[in-house]
């Protein structure tokens, strides 16, 4: 009885996270965030708060997720004016093989946000490259909004 109760904590915790994992069988992508902003741009580190709908994932730098549209959440470091963490909701196409590296914008704020998500920039995931290089689609420049 307990050996079925450990497996089925673990099935179910397999089943909360399994895009963090990537695809096992294909070409991944990589968001990453923290330590490449620059204050005197208005850009600061921004939190994965949620991806996809989940925020049952662990904290960490860089996320590894299959290729195709995610909805995420990011908290920007900055606080705002009563100390608070703001967040803004942001939907990136991910491209196989890419790592996208992700602020806050606070240069240029819409209206009713004191900040924007922002692709800084990508590059290339160069293991995966060199794995799955048979399996890439020609480049194709990466798509990301803002609602």
């Amino acid at each position: 009885m307990r050996r079925r109760k450990s497996l089925a904590m673990l099935a179910a915790s397999c089943v909360c996270v399994p895009f963090l994992a990537g695809a096992a069988d294909g070409p991944w992508s990589e968001i990453s965030v923290g330590g490449r902003t620059d204050a005197k741009l208005a850009q600061y580190d921004v939190m994965v708060a949620v991806i996809d709908g989940s925020m049952d994932f662990p904290d960490q730098s860089v996320y590894r997720l299959a290729p195709g549209r995610h909805g995420l959440r990011l908290a920007s470091f900055k606080r705002g004016p009563s100390g608070e963490m703001t967040a803004q909701p942001f939907s990136v196409d991910l491209q196989p093989c890419t790592r996208y590296v992700l602020a806050a914008d606070h240069s240029h704020p819409e209206p009713n946000r004191s900040w924007q998500p922002r692709v800084l920039g990508t590059e290339p995931i160069t293991k995966c490259m060199k794995k799955y290089a048979d399996q890439l689609p020609p480049a194709t420049a990466p798509v990301a909004s803002a609602p």
